[in-house]
């Protein structure tokens, strides 16, 4: 996958990644991120990923992300790796509009 990325160190050395989304159906991509096992958030725990949610209140099938991550190689391996492809196709993620993002200093 084609990736726009631009991430900086915070002080404990992990990275942040911001990350923006269309879904199908946002009530699925919910379900899959509600804490308990088989969640999203045990995924991403197990590649030592951790990550908080949002969406957008007009719009219930735009969502968000901010991750923090080991470091970018582990980020993107989670990304294209048959799980998190998986994932992504059972939580009717619309893959084109995925978007990642970070802090940058201009």
């Amino acid at each position: 996958m084609d990736y726009l990325v631009n991430l900086w160190n915070n002080p404990d050395e992990r990275e942040i990644v911001i990350v923006k989304r269309r879904h199908f159906e946002g009530n699925r991509w919910d379900r899959a991120w509600k804490k308990g096992p088989g969640s999203r958030h045990e995924l991403f725990a197990k590649y030592g990923l951790k990550a908080r949610t949002f969406q957008d209140p007009q719009n219930l099938n735009l969502k968000g992300l901010i991750v923090e991550v080991p470091d970018m190689d582990t980020w993107l391996s989670v990304l294209d790796s048959k799980e998190g492809k998986k994932a992504m196709a059972e939580d009717g993620l619309k893959v084109e509009t995925l978007r990642i993002l970070s802090e940058f200093t201009p």
